[in-house]
């Protein structure tokens, strides 16, 4: 009777965490789908700090919404304040003058590619824990953990905003002690007052209009003999990058590795490379009896794209 009485409180024990961990589960996906709605429709002005290893830089970004358009700024604040502007679907990047346009990247937000989240891909690969609130650019924010459900993905921690919901502070990790890559708001105002004029090139700046390419869709001649669990392709196929070179992209939902493929004249055994959070790898593999250097790209474990590269095959009959 014993025995019984306390099988039965540990199923009861247990099914409380099961309903403790959904509704946590559902308490953060609502707090991300919250963070993502806040990118697109606050205004905001502020200035954010992101660093990996010993590098770092601030940027100052403004955003608001004029008649139902999009108007963003980007400033890199260190070295020659290189500035990228978006109307809309219209971006435009502005130099100091036409000589670094050839020699500097422009300028990307990097919490841009949490604009789009999959909600079910994420609850496959991370538990999501709502956990302590604290402050973060003077602001209450509520820190929202993703723990990996494997080895193949990096933890993550967000503390969002409590009164807007807007992401104060993103840090991707190694393990529990350890960051890999840190984007912080060091100051963030929600009620600038930005007019249109905010968002025009200054005089005498050299702009550069950035055309958006939309790659040719085609059919892989590669497919992905393994995927950690919750990575999906997100395309049908691939994208051609040029005359020789193609592309497909796979995600979990937060973090996306890229896989390009392309003929190669030397064979190369695997080798990685790290730079933060972000770990790249490639090793050349045999179609048809010509060689072709697959590589992978992704803010990922190097375990990861180790594996990855040895499970990309040619599509059968190749």
């Amino acid at each position: 009777m014993f025995y019984k009485k306390a099988i039965l409180v540990l199923l009861v024990f247990i099914g409380l965490l099961s309903r403790l961990a959904f509704a946590q589960e559902q308490d953060g996906l609502a707090m991300m789908d919250r963070m993502i709605k806040s990118f697109s429709e606050l205004s905001y002005e502020g200035v954010f700090v992101r660093s990996h290893g010993s590098e770092m830089n601030s940027m100052q970004i403004r955003h608001t919404v004029i008649n139902g358009i999009e108007y963003e700024s980007l400033v890199d604040l260190d070295g020659a304040r290189i500035e990228v502007i978006r109307v809309g679907d219209s971006v435009i990047c502005v130099y100091p003058n036409i000589s670094f346009s050839n020699n500097t990247d422009p300028v990307i937000a990097p919490f841009q590619k949490f604009r789009e989240l999959n909600s079910e891909r994420i609850s496959q690969g991370y538990d999501l824990v709502v956990a302590d609130q604290g402050l973060v650019a003077g602001r209450r924010a509520q820190k929202l953990e993703l723990k990996p459900k494997d080895n193949y993905r990096f933890p993550h921690h967000f503390w969002l905003d409590v009164e807007t919901g807007f992401l104060l502070k993103h840090d991707t990790l190694k393990n529990i002690s350890e960051v890999l890559e840190r984007v912080q708001f060091t100051s963030l105002n929600t009620s600038p007052n930005l007019y249109k004029k905010d968002f025009v090139p200054k005089m005498g700046a050299y702009t550069e209009h950035i055309a958006r390419r939309d790659h040719e869709i085609i059919d892989s001649e590669w497919i992905f003999g393994w995927l950690p669990p919750g990575f999906t392709p997100v395309w049908d196929g691939a994208r051609q990058m040029d005359d020789k070179a193609s592309m497909m992209l796979v995600s979990d939902g937060i973090t996306s590795i890229s896989v390009f493929t392309e003929p190669s004249n030397q064979e190369r055994s695997l080798s990685i490379t790290k730079m933060g959070a972000t770990i790249a790898g490639e090793q050349t593999h045999v179609m048809n009896g010509s060689l072709y250097l697959v590589t992978a790209v992704g803010e990922v474990p190097d375990r990861t794209i180790r594996k990855l590269l040895t499970m990309v095959v040619p599509r059968q009959g190749q």
